[in-house]
Parts: C-alpha cells; structure tokens; sequence
C-alpha cells in the first residue's frame, strides 16, 4: 500500500490540481480514494460506451444495372448516425447503438430500402443493399422475395436513360459546385467513338465541328482555350491540328474507355485559374463499379444513304472502296476480388460521310463595293467526301489499398485517321 500511494503521490504531483493535495505537497488519503473512484467510474464509462456500440457496413447495388452506385444516402433510424456512399458504392458508419436497429437506403430514381438490422457491441455487421425500382412500375415489394425489376417490352431502353438522370440528379445533389454529370450509355449509341458527340446534348456546351467530327468544346460560351479537359482529375493535352495552342481536340480520345462525363461550370479554389468557361472531367470505368464479371460488346454497320451499295465503289481516293463499314465496341470488367480488379476496353469505329458544301465569298472594298453594297467575286462548290477510321484499346488494374483508397494502373493507346477526298469548283467573278 505504502508504495502504492508513494506511485500515486508522484502521478499526483505532475497531473493532479492542488485543490486534490495536501497542503504538505501529499495526497490526502481521502483525496485519493475520491479520485481512485473518479478514475474507475470514468474508465468505466468509456469501457461501456465503446462496448455498446457496433459498426455497419456494406455497398449499394442497383439491381436493374448490376452496377454499385456513388452518393446512396445510408441512415440509422432514430439517430443522427448516416453515411455516403463513395463512387464504388461502400459505405461505413460507426458507433451504431448495439441491439435492433432500422437502416434505411435512399437512392434517387429507385425505392427507397429499409432493414431490421441487429447489431452487436464491439463488432463489425456487413450488410449490402439491392436496390430496385419495382414500386415505380407498379409492383409491390414482396419480404422475402428475390429483388428483380418488373419490365415490359419498353422498357429497357428507358431504363437506360433513366440511370443516367439518376446519376446526374445523386451527383450533383452532393457537389459542392454546379456541374453537371451523365453516364455515357445515357443516348445510347455514339456515332464514331467521339466524346464531343455525347457531350453536345448536355447543358452550356457548344462543340466545334470541322467537317463531320467534334473538334473542341465550350462551355458557358467561353472560347474553347479556356476549356480544360480532365481524366480521372488528371489534366490532358492534345496535339492540336493546324494551330500552335494548347487546346484540346475531342477526335484523340474515345468515348468506349469512360464511364461519365462531369462537366463543371462553376470552379472550386483547387482548380486552375485559366478554367474561366468550365471543365471537362472523363471519368474511367473502374473494376468496382459492377457486381461480378461482365463482358459487353456491340457490332453494327455504319453507312451512308447516298452510298448503301456492299460493294467498292469509286472514292474518295484514287481507289475504289468499301461504303459500308463494319465497327465494334466491347468492355470487359473483371473484379478478381474485393481490393483488385481489371477492365478491358476496345473499339474500332469506321465511318464514310458525304460532304457537299457551297460557299460564297463577297467583296466588300474593291471595284466601287462598299459594305452595303458588296458584289459576289467567287462561288464555290464543294464535294468533300471523306472517310474517319479510329481504334482504342484500354487496360486499367484497380486495388483498394484501404477502404476509402483505391490506386490505380491505366494503359491506354488512341489511333485516329482521317481523309478529305475534297473537290471544289470555283466560279470566279470580276477577274
């Protein structure tokens, strides 16, 4: 006891305030026993609070897509307890009262789920969410059943659509800016690979053509130099054609190998200052996205209604050739386990397109013309047939480093051909 209270005295002395001591610099012995009592009740407490709660963990999957989904809104009933779920669709929420509990899951554009869940002190519960959109066609959900989606012969396309307004609304709800974000199956298919194509249909974009191909991309009607264009958060450049700029030209890269587009109008203070219009950000499709294995492909025929022959035919060059051309797409997603996975994507994309233009050039300053009163000096006519070959091919290893960390590995390689097989005729006036 004697060298007990000898240990106590010198833990006295640094830690304790002097109103605990004795005016002989010791520790009283009825200050003692009070602190000692303080000390295990306190001890007690936390060992009970830490002892009385649990964890609850898991991932959101829509069932429809097979796909786990980014920004799900996961609560503990009765509590101010929620989480977030990231963009592989995990979710984590600590210090859940031990005992039965009620989870509930909110996804825009599916129903909402609830859960009887019973979580014990001290321990970690999994528990993963299927979320469907049966109620929203009309048919009840059924305790017990298998979670399926009630669809008719129209369906499927829509629902297609329908995710992608989905992701946009879940995404942009939780962004701390405005922006805008759309999966890229959300039209359905893009003629020739081009990514510009699926980004004229969002909001405050204005593409560029040159000839038949999206060339660069405004936003919020910013000159496209002030259009900075992302993948995965890292910036990319482009050789530009025909300029000495650095602006980037939509035809080098490939739709196939993305997953969404996010297009951010408003800027944070991480970005760059030359963003003035807005940014582009590709996100790539990731081995954690889906649920199991999955392999999509697609085959077509891409043609023109002034050259449907199967035939060669004569152009754009000096050669004959095929009008008619075959193009495919696939992707392959291989989560080989819970931390590491691969996606494999590819494309050939082969396109033939009639170009028949007129142009007139007007004299303003010469020969008595004044500005309102110009004469035509040339007319031209122009057949431009040409022909756009394009070929990707992606490979991206993903591993979760921690719960919250993902590193990843990606190999991407671009081929993009084009010949104008132009031909102008020229009417010259006043010469």
């Amino acid at each position: 006891m004697d060298a007990t209270l000898t240990l106590w005295q010198r833990f006295a002395r640094r830690h304790v305030s002097p109103a605990l001591t004795s005016r002989s610099g010791g520790l009283s012995t009825v200050r003692f026993v009070v602190l000692v009592l303080l000390a295990g009740f306190f001890a007690g407490n936390l060992s009970a609070q830490s002892a009385g709660t649990g964890t609850i963990e898991g991932r959101v999957l829509n069932v429809g897509t097979s796909r786990y989904v980014a920004n799900a809104r996961v609560t503990v009933d009765g509590t101010n307890l929620e989480a977030i779920t990231d963009d592989f669709g995990n979710f984590k929420i600590s210090g859940v009262p031990a005992g039965e509990v009620k989870l509930t899951t909110v996804y825009t554009g599916l129903d909402t789920d609830s859960a009887a869940l019973t979580v014990t002190a001290g321990q970690t519960l999994t528990h993963n969410v299927d979320l469907t959109s049966k109620e929203r066609y009309g048919v009840p959900a059924e305790e017990g059943k298998d979670k399926v989606i009630q669809l008719d012969t129209f369906v499927v396309q829509s629902q297609r659509e329908y995710e992608g307004d989905a992701l946009a609304t879940n995404e942009q709800r939780y962004a701390p800016n405005i922006k805008v974000v759309m999966s890229s199956d959300s039209f359905g298919s893009v003629n020739e690979g081009n990514p510009g194509e699926f980004l004229k249909y969002l909001p405050g974009i204005t593409v560029d053509y040159v000839a038949a191909d999206v060339r660069t991309v405004s936003v919020r009607g910013f000159a496209s130099n002030f259009t900075n264009v992302y993948w995965d958060g890292m910036r990319m450049t482009s050789s530009a054609s025909g300029t000495t700029n650095r602006v980037f030209e939509f035809e080098q890269v490939s739709i196939n190998n993305t997953s969404r587009s996010e297009v951010t109008k408003v800027p944070t203070p991480d970005m760059p200052s030359d963003s003035l219009g807005g940014t582009i950000n590709f996100v790539s499709k990731s081995a954690f996205e889906r649920k199991g294995a999955q392999f999509n492909y697609r085959f077509y025929l891409n043609a023109n209604s002034e050259n449907l022959d199967l035939k060669k035919t004569p152009g754009p060059g000096v050669d004959e050739t095929y009008k008619v051309l075959p193009n495919f797409d696939f992707d392959y997603t291989l989560p080989i386990n819970d931390r590491f996975g691969i996606v494999i994507t590819g494309l050939s994309s082969n396109q033939y397109v009639e170009q028949h233009r007129w142009q007139p050039t007007w004299n303003y300053a010469q020969a008595g013309a004044t500005p309102t009163n110009p004469y035509l000096q040339q007319f031209q006519l122009q057949d431009g047939p040409k022909t756009t070959n394009r070929a990707s091919i992606g490979i991206k290893a993903d591993y979760k480093l921690t719960d919250t960390q993902v590193i990843s590995l990606a190999v991407q390689n671009n081929y993009y051909k084009s010949y104008f097989g132009n031909r102008n005729l020229n009417f010259d006036m006043g010469t």
